[in-house]
């Protein structure tokens, strides 16, 4: 196997393929600092609100019934507003220097009678609250704050299963987009409206063979047309359309983010953006253990991050840097004041490296063998990150430097730092399958 980077040749720039969903406030007051230290390493370029709660209390944040909880008051008076706890979290996410992407509705509903994932009984009003969220972090209302936040997701997932999102009809909920994406964007013209976080392309990326999905595969286009037919003749504005997916493979990203993107074009939405605002993987559909732990999961989600790169997505979110951690990146051990890095953190980190590094450089090498490879260069500095799935083996790498530093996290748990000399050019790398490398030149 041989890797050619061209360290004189970019092809674009290195997209934010390494956002989360979460921020620090998520987690034990007092380490709250190291993991401050965590975003900072990782440089997270914008954090998505969903499924906000702190381990010491619920119903207080981000959620709209959390801000406004008494949606019979008025809704123009800032006393019937709860900001207080939200802004604290808010404030965590950019003090690590890291943007906020609003979502604006409510967290899932697992339990049988569902309090908050209703429609709303007045959906001018519901958007009329918006404004004034919107205002209170972007215009100061409320004794509030000038952040800057351009981004506001309208809900979440309105088809997912068991109506843990949303349990009105889907026409409802078209009308529901509607109203409060045309009120939203006639208020403030340069923000980005936006949603409406499709479940995810399952019936499209994948077969049906698949119990935990069945029921979804004649469900998700319906509405994804349906949607897209209403808000066309209603002409409600989408600068970005919003989307999930919980995979099975690098190669399942890129594919969905390649139908979302013919789907924009086809139906004249060309210059909407496209964002995965939900990326983690279900080892429950397969073989592979559902251990965020285990160190194959690192090299799946470095190998993930770069199929986004290459494919049509502008933006990925992981999911999440929650405390309930599923597939997570790290753990918080608030009885021992510690954090434990798991394995995916290394891949998020590896990407971070490259984002700062800002130009993506040419890369050649044979797809399709378990290698995924991607470089980035700035003043001549350059950074190469490689991940490999099945591949084990040598993995000849041509660069341009007489020195690198070589950085492994294995897949036998292993990690270490490197100062290798090259020669003429090709260093070889004996390469470990399930494993992330970052090389420094």
């Amino acid at each position: 196997m041989e890797i050619k980077v061209n360290s004189h040749k970019t092809v674009g720039k290195i997209k934010p393929m390494h956002a989360t969903g979460g921020g620090p406030g998520e987690y034990h007051p007092y380490i709250i600092e190291d993991v401050n230290k965590i975003y900072r390493e990782i440089g997270v370029p914008s954090t998505r609100l969903h499924d906000v709660r702190y381990p010491y209390g619920t119903n207080q944040f981000i959620d709209v019934h959390c801000i406004f909880p008494n949606f019979n008051a008025d809704e123009n008076d800032e006393n019937n507003y709860n900001f207080f706890h939200s802004d604290e979290y808010i404030l965590a996410i950019t003090g690590v220097g890291s943007e906020v992407f609003y979502r604006l509705g409510e967290s899932i509903d697992h339990h049988k009678r569902k309090l908050f994932v209703n429609p709303p009984k007045d959906f001018g009003k519901w958007a009329r609250i918006c404004e004034h969220i919107i205002r209170h972090y972007n215009e100061g209302w409320a004794n509030g704050h000038h952040l800057g936040i351009k981004h506001w997701e309208i809900w979440n997932e309105p088809e997912c299963s068991k109506n843990c999102m949303w349990t009105g009809s889907y026409e409802e909920f078209y009308e529901f987009y509607t109203v409060v994406a045309k009120h939203l964007k006639s208020c403030f013209p340069d923000l980005m409206i936006g949603g409406y976080s499709c479940v995810g392309l399952y019936d499209v990326i994948r077969d049906h063979s698949h119990e935990k999905y069945r029921d979804w595969f004649n469900n998700i286009l319906p509405v994804m047309n349906g949607f897209f037919e209403y808000i066309k003749k209603s002409g409600a504005p989408l600068d970005f359309f919003s989307w999930h997916i919980y995979a099975l493979s690098p190669e399942e990203v890129s594919a969905s983010a390649r139908y979302v993107r013919e789907y924009l074009d086809k139906h004249g939405y060309t210059d909407t953006a496209s964002y995965l605002t939900e990326f983690n993987y279900d080892y429950s559909l397969c073989s592979k253990p559902t251990l965020y732990e285990h160190p194959e999961f690192t090299s799946d989600v470095l190998a993930s991050l770069i199929e986004g790169q290459r494919s049509p997505v502008d933006m990925v979110f992981f999911y999440a840097f929650l405390p309930f951690a599923y597939n997570g990146m790290f753990y918080v051990d608030p009885l021992h004041k510690e954090i434990k890095r798991h394995a995916g953190f290394a891949a998020m980190k590896f990407f971070g490296d490259l984002y700062r590094l800002e130009n993506e450089l040419e890369v050649e090498y044979e797809h399709g063998k378990g290698v995924y490879a991607l470089a980035a260069s700035n003043t001549g500095r350059c950074g190469l990150a490689v991940a490999t799935r099945e591949f084990e083996g040598k993995i000849d790498i041509h660069i341009d430097a007489r020195r690198l530093t070589l950085t492994e996290q294995n897949g036998n748990g292993s990690s270490r730092e490197t100062e290798i000399d090259v020669d003429n050019g090709v260093f070889t790398l004996d390469a470990v399958k399930e494993s992330v490398y970052y090389i420094a030149f």
